[in-house]
């Protein structure tokens, strides 16, 4: 379940002639009522952030699944959290005063954040060094400087600081960090990268660690003129739903006064919703999340708790569906349709589309792997597992991937053999079959020409006088003319006398003995020895001297 995080404050009441104003710009929302130029200088540190990790990681237009929320106060008393970045209603927040400096810790956050929604898991050691290394970001205006050390460097801040700052790396580190997100070894990624091995690359970040001469650098900066920020009006309700989604617990009396100051807020019954959640008044958090939707609420959270609530609800199918269309980034709407559908191919796809989205999470890698081998794609459920290994942060969780994915190659194996069992099975099946029916329609000629009346089952039917095949060959089979309905077959006795026998009605003769029970048209590649019965009754158009009754393969 997820919870809702509250920023620990005092009510501040909003000033009347309080002035609030909005800007945005990608994943970024900057509410303040401290002037437009605090907005705008606000908005150019956090996108030149966006840009100069982008940079590094090599992943352009950072994005997040929620959109992040700053606002900038004239005084953030009362406002400020021990978070540094919180997750709130239906975006992350963060609280910053006016001529603040982003702080190392906000920094931290939001390099977390951007590479938990832009990129694989890469090896711990660099997550932790890039989260460092862009702590201690700086800009002027659009002008970015990166290298500055935090007050403790260690091992990974200086591995992310060799390879950035250094001449001989700079500009390679993405190649590299791309490798590492791809799950390319990282002694074969350094070599992509920079033609030397992990173990030299490791040697030289110990070095410069120790040597502690860390000079800063300048990335390229995004161009930026204020027109790039317009400046846009905010009603008083959106600023109001702001400050109650800020608020402590007791922020569900904003949330009551937005509803009944009839401001049209579905958002409120949200909020309400989620705090009857946290305190686990669950039928309660239905009706609000229930009211919200049928205010018209333009938030997917709403949906989805609502749909988690009520799972069992038609309504509850038409719930997610509308949080996928509301937020198409959020993984959890397919990750709820998957638990619930019923369709292998479906629920397939919903996996897969919520491994998409939210690539770090390895249970949807062994959900989806495991839907894969239900449907005997051996290569996509290896591929599955292998990303779900990747993603796996807990070296147990990652082993039992990595055994799953070693095991794939012995499952296909036990299924390719146990499909050729069904098969062969299934033809021998068909061939006793074929025997009977050759059998059956032999006893109804005999039953057809006897005079004797139908002997009961069970008894020895004696041989009747009804018209008998009065040739008979023994020989090879050398070749099968097909002339539409009917055939000749071109044989060869013993002492190479050649033989031409017409096949009148294929339906009507007996074929029995061992082996494939079927006549290829052509030139035998094998010629197989026959005895044939057949009628003296010569077709001189076809060269035939008679008409085949039975045909044994010996």
């Amino acid at each position: 379940m997820r919870q809702l995080f509250l920023i620990c404050a005092v009510p501040l009441l909003l000033a009347a002639e309080d002035h609030w104003v909005k800007f945005t710009s990608g994943p970024f929302e900057v509410l303040t009522n401290a002037g437009p130029r605090a907005g705008r200088d606000t908005m150019v540190r956090v996108e030149e952030f966006r840009h100069a990790l982008g940079q590094i990681v090599g992943a352009d237009d950072l994005a997040t699944a929620m959109p992040i929320r700053i606002l900038v106060f004239k005084s953030s008393k009362g406002w400020t959290s021990a978070a540094p970045l919180t997750e709130g209603r239906d975006r992350y927040a963060i609280v910053l005063e006016e001529k603040q400096p982003v702080s190392p810790d906000i920094y931290r956050e939001l390099t977390r954040l951007f590479l938990t929604a832009n990129t694989t898991q890469m090896p711990a050691r660099f997550e932790h060094g890039l989260t460092e290394f862009f702590s201690t970001f700086t800009n002027n205006g659009i002008h970015i400087t990166v290298g500055t050390p935090p007050p403790h460097p260690d091992l990974d801040w200086a591995r992310i600081h060799l390879l950035v700052v250094d001449p001989q790396y700079s500009g390679k580190i993405r190649v590299l960090l791309y490798n590492l997100r791809k799950g390319v070894d990282e002694d074969a990624a350094d070599r992509n990268a920079f033609g030397k091995s992990a173990a030299e690359i490791e040697t030289q970040a110990k070095q410069h660690l120790a040597a502690g001469d860390f000079q800063t650098a300048s990335l390229s900066s995004r161009p930026l003129a204020e027109r790039d920020f317009p400046e846009k009006a905010i009603a008083e309700s959106d600023v109001r739903l702001a400050r109650a989604d800020l608020l402590a617990p007791n922020s569900g009396a904003e949330y009551a006064r937005l509803i009944q100051d009839h401001l049209k807020v579905p958002e409120a019954e949200e909020g309400l919703g989620l705090l009857a959640l946290r305190a686990g008044r669950s039928d309660e958090a239905r009706q609000h999340f229930a009211a919200s939707i049928d205010a018209g609420s333009t938030s997917a959270r709403a949906f989805i708790e609502y749909a988690k609530l009520d799972p069992y609800n038609e309504k509850a199918d038409t719930a997610l569906l509308r949080a996928a269309a509301i937020n198409p980034k959020l993984d959890e709407p397919f990750a709820l349709m998957a638990q619930r559908d019923l369709d292998p191919a479906q629920r397939l796809m919903h996996w897969k589309d919520a491994a998409a989205r939210n690539p770090r999470n390895p249970l949807y890698w062994q959900k989806l792997a495991e839907c894969y081998l239900a449907d005997h794609n051996y290569s996509d459920a290896a591929k599955a597992w292998s990303q779900g290994e990747q993603a796996a942060t807990d070296p147990v969780e990652r082993q039992r991937m990595h055994q799953a994915r070693m095991s794939i190659e012995q499952q296909r194996l036990d299924y390719d053999a146990a499909e050729r069992k069904r098969k062969a099975d299934e033809e021998a099946a068909e061939l006793a079959k074929l025997k009977d029916q050759a059998r059956a329609e032999v006893h109804a000629l005999e039953a057809k020409y006897s005079d004797a009346p139908p002997a009961p089952p069970g008894t020895v039917v004696p041989w009747s006088d009804f018209p008998h095949p009065a040739g008979k060959f023994h020989g090879t089979l050398k070749q099968v003319d097909c002339l539409g309905k009917q055939a000749r077959l071109v044989l060869e006795s013993d002492d190479h006398k050649p033989l031409k026998l017409l096949v009148s009605d294929p339906g009507k003769i007996a074929i029995t003995g061992e082996g494939e029970l079927a006549l290829g048209c052509g030139a035998q590649r094998r010629p197989r020895p026959v005895t044939v019965e057949y009628f003296l009754k010569a077709n001189s158009r076809l060269a035939t001297v008679g008409e085949v009754a039975t045909i044994e393969f010996q």
